[in-house]
């Protein structure tokens, strides 16, 4: 028995085992091992890479979500900023700094001149509401009740904006209150001074000023506007 063991012993050890195989089955094992450890420090890196990948991705997807809220918060600031704007009080054709009540009736005298150029004759109008100064040169450009007068504006123009502010009247009128009037010295004095003693039966309008499309009228005919006008009762037929 124990001869046995000895002969096996010896048989594993033995020298005639050749050294050569040996080391390759070392190598073998070494080589299994280093590849085993390689696989999972690859498995690991790259899932420690997909990791990060996930993480910035996130991140990335968060930042995303953050700008595009901020860039619809801003849209929608403008947009209540540009409905803000368009929502702002259109202009009238009529502003006035006094403080009576626009709602308020009012009989005033509009004036034509008399049949014969030489005079103004008023006629009764009862006029309220914001368009006040608006409506009573209006009236000045309709045919008169009495037909003996004879109205001084010429039909075709177009009443721009009447502006009443501290007392004075700021009358802004097309071009055709000049281009198409009755040309005549005389009558030009009568057409500005009908305008001027019509609106001043306003008891907040003292003087007036005349533009054309925005542009004050400094002259027309021989008559110098550049400064106010005041009113002119002298004008004024006497009954």
């Amino acid at each position: 028995m124990k001869d046995s063991n000895k002969i096996e012993k010896g048989f594993l050890f033995s020298s005639k085992v050749p050294q050569s195989i040996i080391i390759g089955v070392i190598l073998i094992i070494i080589i299994t091992l280093f590849a085993s450890g390689c696989s999972v420090d690859s498995s690991t890196g790259a899932s420690n890479m997909q990791d990060k990948n996930n993480e910035q991705n996130n991140g990335q997807a968060i930042e995303d979500t953050s700008i595009a809220a901020e860039s619809a918060s801003n849209t929608e600031s403008s947009s209540n900023e540009d409905s803000g704007t368009n929502q702002e009080t259109p202009v009238t054709s009529e502003e006035t700094g006094s403080n009576n009540s626009s709602n308020e009736e009012v009989t005033i005298n509009v004036y034509y001149s008399d049949q014969n150029g030489e005079y103004l004759i008023g006629e009764a109008r009862i006029l309220s509401g914001g368009s006040k100064y608006v409506d009573a040169i209006s009236e000045m450009m309709k045919e008169p009740i009495d037909g003996s007068l004879v109205k001084l504006i010429p039909e075709s123009t177009k009443i721009n904006s009447v502006i009443v502010k501290d007392g004075m009247a700021k009358v802004d009128l097309s071009k055709n209150f000049v281009d198409d009037r009755f040309v005549s010295d005389t009558t030009d004095i009568l057409l500005i001074y009908s305008i001027v003693n019509t609106l001043t039966e306003f008891p907040d309008v003292n003087s007036v000023e005349f533009y054309i499309d925005g542009v004050r009228l400094d002259v027309l005919g021989q008559l110098d506007l550049q400064e106010p006008y005041f009113r002119k009762s002298d004008l004024i037929k006497k009954d």
